[in-house]
């Protein structure tokens, strides 16, 4: 068969991103179909097109290339290698694309999905984010689906852009609209500089901890784990960032190859369009947006979000499903229904909802009544119930036909798209079904025998200690024996990409626990016996991975649950490298100025803080006392304060002989020596008979962000971005 090229309109949209430094059910009127037909749009993209950048597509848990990148174009000569839609896409995962409009390396991957194998797919920041959604939520149609609604309310309510599509062709008319949207959407995230390559290589990291915080939480509650400088709520902190987002947006879409003159006029006719567009936003963060289902537990006073499906088992008196419903809106966090009494900034809004189908299968009533009360019976239609309102549901399955599945669905009142629904499952009183499993391993610290700083070779092993490898099972009901569940589901554990386990016999991808586990607190924890090795089987970055584990069902190999665990690969000789590191104790994060000083230099006065670096003994949460004495055996020696801002010749940090820089070397100020955390005073010395330390800069504009980076020696090629950050803006 000729291996037909397919060329496919797949927009990548490097100019848009700028990298990271550090049950709902939804419809929409913009629908996805698998079976969609072919839509001509000429390859383009903002700003440059990424060169050279391989695209893949994952396929049976393996990432499959499928094509190449020519000027943001994707070259398809593998297309048929993709055997399943919806499929997931990513390019530059190897970080060899190029930007060819500046002609420098682009280090950030992309994702997006594909839908159908016509599809055009244009990937963004913004729909790399809803890849996530769409993988967390199962790689469905309706995933994608789901993910595209969800993508789309954000942009158009929570940001405030009504008209824009984001899953649109942007090119044309919308095309400084939709750099807008995207520059908005990253400032919002407290993302740098795409110019910062140790920023951009952190991008899906950002992305999947977005993704992540948002199923559990509001879209607000998410970012504000990312982002802690919004801590006014999304409307107030963008309001303040309008500038700094025209001023990021218009830098990637003037033409550098022209005049300094030509520039400049270009920059200022986008600013004056760009600002217009930011005048417009009408961000609604009132709008409801997630339901929070939380299940009551007598005698417990621990919040458990509710899980769906419930099983029941169908016998008399089952115990009764009792819940707390909350219906947040992105002016709320997961806190606020958490610690209502707390300091927040975030308030309850008054989001109201209604129930709008029930089972057959029981008796639903409001609060928590000991038993059931019929005549208080719940019964669906246009009465409405405040966020927050306790329900109790109890069960009459005793004559229900096994398998059958019920819900209660409840629909927000002032966004008839946005319901949830709690299913129940009918099962027999003997049948084993599993409630919850999670990873329970002994310890997150993989160490191998060989390896890098920042790679582990092919070859490399690492040998598991007892219980390293472990998963805790609770049953939906009737708790069973050991015995009793061991010969009834089996725990499957499969390893990172790019790795196996080797133990008797060939490496393989995948191993199952052969021992029958220990029962604890009506749960019972699987142990894998100390007798295995994991072995890389092609090179692989060091950190963070993850070991996904399946409960299956001996008799019919059903997977009946699934869960994964997070750990940390490094070389046992780089284990006390440095993995992570945070801004801390700042004697204040934000510096104001008054508007008649935005021209002039501007003393930050007082600025001190500390940094507190993380070895990967303590990002696997190794308990102190079971550490080496000394374990960062390696400071950073190379300290930098960098605006988010491209270098000028009049902006940023103003130095001994007048000129200005975008960064400043902080090596001179550093307090503690080495000691961790690493403490830094940029203050006045000179009524100590010091120096003047404190920095003077001129604004690039009406609000800046300032970053922490470092160094491991001054001639190093890898550069690492601190969490957190300060910024300088101008008054109102």
């Amino acid at each position: 068969m000729k291996n037909i090229a397919y060329k496919i309109s797949v927009i990548i949209f490097i100019g848009s991103l700028l990298a990271g430094c550090g049950g709902n059910s939804e419809t929409s009127t913009s629908s996805i179909s698998s079976d969609a037909k072919p839509t001509a749009v000429s390859g383009a993209v903002v700003a440059a097109p990424i060169d050279n950048a391989t695209v893949e597509a994952r396929v049976n848990n393996d990432w499959v290339k499928v094509g190449t990148t020519r000027n943001g174009q994707i070259i398809f000569n593998n297309l048929e290698k993709i055997t399943k839609y919806p499929a997931l896409l990513r390019a530059n995962a190897d970080g060899r694309g190029r930007n060819s409009k500046i002609d420098a390396p682009f280090f950030a991957e992309l994702r997006g999905v594909m839908v159908s194998r016509t599809d055009t797919v244009y990937l963004t920041p913004v729909t790399t984010l809803g890849a996530y959604l769409f993988d967390h939520a199962g790689g469905t149609i309706d995933a994608a689906q789901k993910a595209r609604v969800k993508i789309t309310s954000l942009i158009q309510k929570t940001l405030g852009f009504s008209s824009v599509d984001p899953y649109a062709n942007p090119l044309g008319d919308g095309l400084i609209t939709h750099e807008v949207v995207q520059q908005t959407f990253m400032v919002l995230l407290n993302l740098g500089e795409e110019t910062n390559n140790a920023s951009m290589q952190q991008f899906t990291t950002v992305m999947e901890k977005l993704a992540t915080g948002m199923e559990k939480n509001t879209f607000l509650g998410a970012v504000t784990a990312i982002n802690p400088n919004v801590t006014a709520g999304i409307e107030h902190y963008l309001d303040s960032q309008k500038s700094r987002i025209a001023q990021r947006a218009a830098a990637l879409l003037y033409d550098h190859e022209s005049t300094a003159a030509e520039q400049e006029a270009e920059r200022i006719n986008l600013l004056s369009s760009m600002n217009t567009i930011l005048e417009s936003m009408q961000p609604d963060t009132t709008v409801a947006e997630k339901f929070i289902c939380e299940r009551i537990t007598e005698g417990s006073t621990a919040t458990v979000l509710l899980s769906s499906p419930v099983y029941a088992p169908k016998k008399k008196n089952v115990p009764a499903l009792r819940f707390k419903l909350s219906l947040l809106s992105n002016n709320e966090t997961r806190d606020t229904i958490l610690r209502p009494a707390s300091s927040s900034a975030f308030h309850p809004t008054s989001n109201k909802f209604t129930i709008t189908a029930l089972p057959s299968v029981g008796i639903l009533n409001k609060g928590v009544p000991v038993s059931v009360i019929p005549e208080q019976k719940l019964k669906a239609g246009s009465t409405t119930y405040s966020s927050g309102s306790e329900f109790s549901f109890f069960f009459d399955v005793e004559s229900a036909p096994l398998e059958a599945q019920h819900s209660i669905t409840f629909t927000a009142t002032d966004n008839p798209d946005l319901s949830y629904t709690i299913t129940f499952i009918i099962k027999g009183e003997d049948e084993i079904v599993i409630e919850s499993v999670s990873s329970a391993g002994s310890s997150k610290l993989y160490p191998f025998d060989e390896g890098e700083a920042y790679n582990i070779p092919i070859g490399s092993i690492t040998t598991l200690t007892e219980g390293q490898l472990a998963a805790k099972l609770t049953p939906a009901f009737d708790v069973p024996s050991p015995e009793k569940i061991f010969e009834a589901v089996q725990v499957r554990f499969t390893a990172p990409d790019n790795f196996m386990f080797r133990g008797q016999g060939a490496p393989r991808q995948q191993v199952a626990i052969s021992i029958p586990p220990i029962a604890a607190n009506n749960s019972f924890t699987f142990s894998m016996p100390a007798n295995l090795d994991i072995i890389a089987t092609k090179p692989s970055p060091v950190g963070k991975k993850v070991i996904l584990i399946d409960v299956i069902e001996k008799n019919t190999q059903k997977i009946l649950a699934q869960a994964s665990g997070t750990v940390y690969f490094v070389p046992k000789s780089h284990l006390a490298d440095i993995a992570s590191a945070t801004i801390t104790n700042q004697s204040q994060s934000e510096f104001t100025y008054p508007k008649e000083s935005a021209e002039s230099d501007i003393t930050l006065d007082n600025l001190t803080f500390s940094c507190q670096l993380q070895t990967w003994y303590d990002l696997a949460e190794i308990p102190k006392e079971q550490q080496p004495e000394t374990v960062l055996e390696l400071f950073p020696n190379v300290w930098t304060l960098r605006f988010d801002n491209a270098p000028t010749d009049t902006n940023g940090f103003k130095a001994r002989d007048e000129s200005y820089t975008n960064e400043l070397d902080l090596q001179p100020f550093i307090l503690s020596g080495l000691q961790n955390p690493i403490q830094f005073g940029l203050v006045d010395y000179s009524k100590e008979g010091g120096d003047d330390c404190r920095p003077i800069v001129k604004p690039f504009t009406t609000s800046d962000s300032i970053h922490l980076y470092f160094k491991m020696n001054a001639d190093s090629e890898h550069e690492y971005a601190v969490k957190g950050n300060f910024i300088l803006k101008q008054d109102k």
